[in-house]
């Protein structure tokens, strides 16, 4: 078997290997935590690569026994422990440190190390502090040698000497390292530590060290890699948690050309973009159709940047024929789209498997996205092919980051005007601004130079399950709450605007009576929206349930900014998960029977916007359209409508990027709301049926009218 020769970033020593087997069998743990969606969990695709590595390359990989491969967060204190005490009967334990589980993956580790003084903790992974990452372009904050020593070279030492359980840290790629940490440990038991590449550690005199980095993977190298899939690792999982659904993370290759101030995605990879070989793609994919896996996450952070990504979506495609599975398939977008990034999502759309792509573009505002060095995108193109998508039927969502850099409340308004116009009327998903600690963003001096507040919160995922999870031990994150250019009550309404938008626009609520208003009547959309946020309808009559909903928006947002609770708001009657807001709301009205108040306040607030001479009945018959098609539970018949006006056409044609003028006439409909078939449901009877298959898994395609057909399961967690 050939060895893949090691390449430093620096010059360093010449890595010995094991000449001889062990005297006894070198016994590996790995832990990598991941969350959970109800009963749906990630394979733990990082530790399966490892392994798979490992046992490829190591020169007596007999001689090693790979056990437990923990991936469920424990429960509760007692079985923590007892996960613990399991792992401790393994040499070595290898964590995958990731920053939902970052507070329990150190627990674990404490708790090892307590039932196994002689066991060696290693940790890896993007939320291990790393003081020699690399931002291969110019900074946007350029400090002094004495600034760039105190303020970031101080990173991984600290992170040693606050976890002095931890007896080694991987930077970067960890398959090469790995490899020769256990050809060292089987040499000495790890007593020489400088034989490891990208390790740092504290030596035995309290010094810390960080050895040589290795250079970065080229796709000659990544082919000398071994599938975690076809290799087996995972056949033995599977089986031993029945009651689980696995889906997978999935990469076809490594590494991203943009250098985004607030992104990790590529911090191990940095700039140059590395293949995973065609061969090992394909036979993977047949793997996942062949084992029903229902949803592949493609963690390429730019789908769509090489040519043969047309060649990965036919895979996919022929594996969905093949199989029936996967499912569903989410990527995420190349951030400059070429044309061959349009025809590859085409393919997945053909076949079925497409869910909503995402257009990342995080901001609008100029001076901001050269703040987060992301300028180099082209936003004509973007818009380009959204029309372009959007005409072919193939959904696209768009993400923004609300509180960055040089945004105000006034520009990410206009950003979002700006993006409906534009034609995006399926979802613009609003994140929350958080610091990631190998980020460029996470250095102090970038915090003050824009004047950055921050708090930590819990971290939660949307849609994910509560459970009984009792560990006395909680996961933050820290968001960005204020900045210099949008103050801390700017930061509450801006996200109160996003929340409401999301609500009224993208949930459909009235998405049908605002396009109405802005291509019949001429209403630009920021005057229709600002009509539904604080203090604007209250000159016009009383509206309790849109008064309940801002108060609730705001209170969400006060809640966040001051630390007192995370993202999404938790139920325990409706699936026992977090919702995002604007389900949140939804589920709320239709359950206290508000919904018909609900839109007899919202048509009476929006008809202030038509002058008495003009005719109301186009925005009477669009909110008539729009409650109509509003998808309920517990429906008996289906709905015969009559309008007058081609409201139900005009407004297809603008989701399609269209043009198409509003006519008079006799426009007979029917909704159908009974059908119930394999590809999605139009009726739903029972409260739990509605929240999980409308409410949920509609949320990313804002398939909430009659006439989506409902998409399949949606992951939300992932982003």
């Amino acid at each position: 078997m050939s060895l893949i020769p090691l390449k430093t970033a620096t010059e360093g020593p010449i890595y010995p290997m094991a000449t001889k087997p062990p005297i006894e069998k070198i016994k590996v743990g790995q832990v990598q935590l991941n969350t959970s969606f109800s009963n749906q969990y990630y394979l733990p695709l990082a530790s399966g690569m490892l392994r798979a590595y490992s046992k490829k390359h190591l020169i007596y990989s007999d001689y090693y026994e790979f056990n437990d491969m923990v991936f469920k967060f424990p429960k509760n204190k007692k079985e923590l422990d007892e996960t613990a005490e399991q792992l401790s009967e393994n040499h070595l334990l290898l964590v995958g440190n990731y920053t939902w589980g970052e507070q329990h993956s150190l627990a674990l580790a404490r708790k090892y190390k307590q039932y196994n003084p002689n066991g060696i903790v290693v940790f890896g992974g993007p939320q291990v502090p790393d003081s020699k990452k690399q931002f291969r372009r110019n900074k946007t904050i350029e400090l002094t040698e004495e600034e760039q020593k105190r303020k970031r070279t101080s990173f991984t030492p600290n992170y040693h000497h606050a976890n002095p359980f931890i007896d080694i840290c991987l930077h970067g790629e960890g398959e090469r390292s790995l490899r020769y940490l256990l050809e060292q440990m089987a040499i000495d038991g790890l007593r020489d530590k400088t034989a490891i590449p990208s390790a740092s550690y504290v030596d035995m005199s309290g010094n810390f060290c960080y050895n040589a980095k290795l250079g970065r993977m080229s796709s000659q190298e990544l082919a000398e890699t071994a599938s975690p899939f076809t290799t087996s690792i995972f056949d033995n999982l599977i089986p031993r948690y029945p009651e689980l659904v696995f889906i997978v993370m999935y990469e076809t290759d490594r590494g991203c050309p943009f250098n985004c101030t607030y992104c990790d995605w590529g911090g191990a990879t940095e700039d140059r973009i590395s293949q995973m070989p065609m061969e090992m793609i394909y036979k993977d994919i047949m793997w996942m159709g062949e084992r029903r896996i229902p949803y592949v996450f493609l963690c390429n952070a730019n789908f769509g940047i090489l040519e043969r990504d047309i060649q990965i979506a036919e895979f996919f495609a022929e594996a969905k024929a093949k199989y029936g599975f996967p499912e569903a398939i989410s990527t995420q977008n190349s951030k400059n789209p070429k044309r061959h990034t349009i025809e590859a999502l085409k393919v997945l759309q053909r076949a079925g498997i497409n869910k909503a792509t995402v257009m990342s573009q995080q901001s609008l505002n100029p001076p901001t996205l050269k703040a987060v060095r992301r300028n180099n995108m082209n936003l004509d193109e973007y818009y380009k092919i959204q029309k372009e998508l959007a005409a072919e039927g193939i959904d696209t969502m768009t993400d923004l980051i609300p509180g960055m850099p040089e945004e105000t409340y006034d520009t990410l308004f206009n950003g979002i005007v700006t993006l409906i116009t534009n034609g995006q009327h399926n979802r613009i998903q609003f994140n929350i601004l958080s610091t990631l600690i190998n980020t460029e963003m996470a250095n102090e001096e970038y915090k003050d130079y824009y004047g950055f507040q921050t708090v930590k919160t819990p971290i939660i995922n949307a849609h994910g399950s509560r459970g009984d999870m009792n560990t006395g031990i909680e996961e933050l994150q820290e968001f960005v709450v204020a900045t210099n250019t949008m103050p801390t009550e700017d930061w509450i309404k801006t996200y109160v605007l996003c929340w409401t938008v999301n609500l009224l626009y993208f949930s459909k609520l009235l998405q049908i009576p605002i396009i109405v208003l802005n291509k019949v009547y001429g209403l630009d959309y920021r005057k229709i929206f600002e009509l539904f946020l604080t203090g604007r309808f209250s000159q016009y009559g009383d509206f309790p349930v849109l008064s309940e909903i801002n108060k609730f928006l705001t209170e969400v947002g006060s809640g966040i900014q001051k630390g007192e609770r995370g993202e999404f708001t938790y139920s325990k009657e409706w699936l026992d998960i977090y919702w995002m807001s604007d389900e949140y709301v939804l589920i709320k009205m239709c359950k206290e029977g508000k919904m018909e108040k609900f839109y007899e306040e919202a048509h009476r607030l929006m008809s202030q916007l038509i002058e008495p001479h003009q005719n109301r009945g186009p925005l009477d018959e669009a909110v008539k359209l729009n409650k109509s098609l509003l998808k309920i539970p517990f429906q008996t018949s289906d709905l015969d409508l009559t309008l007058k006006y081609s409201i139900w056409d005009m407004y297809r044609a603008v989701l399609r990027g269209k043009n198409e003028d509003l006519r008079t006439g006799h426009y007979q409909y029917t909704i159908d709301r009974t059908t119930k078939d394999e590809r999605g449901s139009n009726w739903w009877g029972s409260w739990e049926d509605w929240y999980r298959q409308m409410v949920w898994y509609c949320n990313r395609r804002g398939a909430y009218l009659y006439g989506n057909v409902n998409p399949h399961q949606e992951i939300s967690g992932h982003h």
